[in-house]
């Protein structure tokens, strides 16, 4: 009987989610697949839906969206390493800066004890600050609810930023790359088979994202060395949008706004923060450094490393650099940030 509400669980959120898709495609609305499952599935769950999504079934369609990047990689690309190397030590300046004024603001104007403050204030790291945050004595729920609208809040809005405002012209983001053809059967059988392994050894070695960044990194050496030519087929690559949206609104099942109102309101304050600063940071930093401020921007907005990277894709930019990127921010934040805490010296809650 668990299993099958388990599995019922599962099939609603993906049918809400197909449905908000559709959607937001028929409306010709940015990202139609990802976002619109995603705010269907935020409303169902505030609604009380029994919503459902694994981190297994997640996971699976964030390896598909990671094989879809790795044909981004191209010869041409590795030729910018210098470019990316520059573009790396700016996002550390980022995320110093964001989560210094974001703890702030948690703290002060939040109410916020200083751990969950400052776990809940890093550009990134869900589930890592969630769990090293409760092992330094804040508050997981404070944090991880903090985190998923962070995550809820940017994915949605850039798009739209970007659209109405910047004028790009953002697409719906479910095809292959660089006008790739589809794949054969040969050619998807050597992806999955790449997906699988780049997942495994990721988890092994313990990269972050995983899921993302192992097939990510072994398709591209397929497409490097050019054993395969086409992508995955669209209706792939858009059902998996429709998974990795469902999952970020089915985190928010269950959520009380009565006790946890402010906590909301304050992580919307919180990503507004990080967000006028992410574009503050990409104009000033981007002639600089030599790289479009929009490019600049999606590589430093801390709404997910598979969105980011799909908002790139919508847009035609250098995908590889967006996800490269992104891979540094949240390693900088998984390896940096306990030991920062650990140096402020902040050993209790208060």
């Amino acid at each position: 009987m668990k299993g099958r509400r388990r599995l019922q669980g599962i099939a609603l959120t993906v049918a809400v989610g197909a449905i908000g898709g559709t959607i937001f495609y028929l409306l010709h609305l940015p990202l139609a697949w990802m976002l619109g499952a995603m705010c269907a599935t935020t409303l169902a769950a505030l609604a009380g839906a029994p919503l459902r999504m694994p981190r297994p079934v997640r996971s699976a369609m964030v390896a598909v969206l990671g094989t879809l990047l790795g044909s981004s990689f191209t010869p041409q690309v590795l030729g910018q390493l210098v470019h990316w190397a520059a573009a790396a030590v700016a996002i550390l300046g980022y995320v110093v800066l964001a989560t210094t004024l974001v703890t702030h603001f948690f703290h002060r104007l939040g109410g916020f004890d200083r751990v969950t403050a400052f776990f809940s204030a890093t550009p990134g790291g869900l589930g890592e600050m969630a769990l090293v945050g409760e092992a330094s004595g804040g508050d997981p729920r404070r944090i991880a609810l903090s985190h998923a609208t962070r995550i809820l809040i940017l994915v949605f809005v850039l798009p739209f930023y970007l659209r109405d405002v910047a004028g790009l012209p953002i697409g719906a983001s479910a095809g292959p790359i660089g006008g790739r053809p589809v794949a054969s059967l040969l050619e998807l059988s050597i992806l999955a088979l790449a997906a699988g392994v780049g997942f495994y050894v990721a988890r092994l070695v313990r990269i972050p994202s995983a899921q993302l960044l192992g097939p990510l990194a072994f398709s591209a050496a397929i497409y490097l060395l050019d054993i395969v030519q086409g992508g995955p087929p669209w209706q792939l690559v858009a059902g998996a949008q429709v998974v990795v949206g469902a999952a970020v609104g089915a985190r928010f099942v269950g959520l009380d706004f009565r006790a946890l109102g402010k906590a909301v309101l304050l992580a919307v304050g919180a990503s507004a923060i990080m967000l006028l600063l992410a574009v503050g940071y990409a104009e000033a930093m981007a002639p600089l450094l030599g790289i479009d401020h929009h490019v600049l921007l999606l590589a430093l907005a801390p709404g997910g490393l598979a969105e980011m990277a799909l908002i790139a894709l919508s847009l035609h930019y250098d995908a590889a650099f967006v996800s490269t990127l992104h891979l540094c921010r949240v390693m900088s934040i998984v390896l940096l940030a306990p030991l920062l805490f650990r140096w402020l010296g902040w050993r209790t809650a208060t």
